[in-house]
């Protein structure tokens, strides 16, 4: 029995892309995890920032690649609602790095998106 593996040439570079967005992802949410001085549980960061990367965005087509540009962050204003509940400024200031970070991780998928492009033209 032997395997054997087929890569098109623009199946890798999309593999290598979407590799490097998911490893930044992770470096971003340990990072902001790290560097933040109200360390909420690890679990309850990585909620925030998948909130966070909820946006209003646009979205087009170019030449067959899906383009997304967020424009909103609504995840953000999302967790602000949750967590200013009841006046609790404590929780916000726990959280609010982990949902803008998620929002801002948008801006590196869409460069990376752009460069896809460039890399198989």
């Amino acid at each position: 029995m032997h395997g054997q593996f087929y890569f098109n040439e623009y199946h890798l570079a999309s593999t290598i892309i979407t590799l490097v967005n998911y490893l930044v992802f992770g470096y971003v949410i340990f990072w902001v995890y790290r560097t933040n001085v109200l360390k909420p549980k690890l679990w309850k960061a990585l909620i925030a920032v998948l909130i966070g990367l909820f946006v209003f965005s646009i979205n087009f087509n170019f030449d067959n690649y899906h383009i997304v540009i967020p424009i909103l962050p609504l995840g953000l204003w999302i967790l602000l609602l949750i967590c200013k509940h009841n006046g609790n400024e404590e929780r916000w200031a726990k959280y609010r790095r982990f949902a803008w970070a998620g929002f801002l991780i948008r801006y590196f998928f869409l460069i990376t998106s752009l460069l896809q492009i460039l890399i198989e033209k």
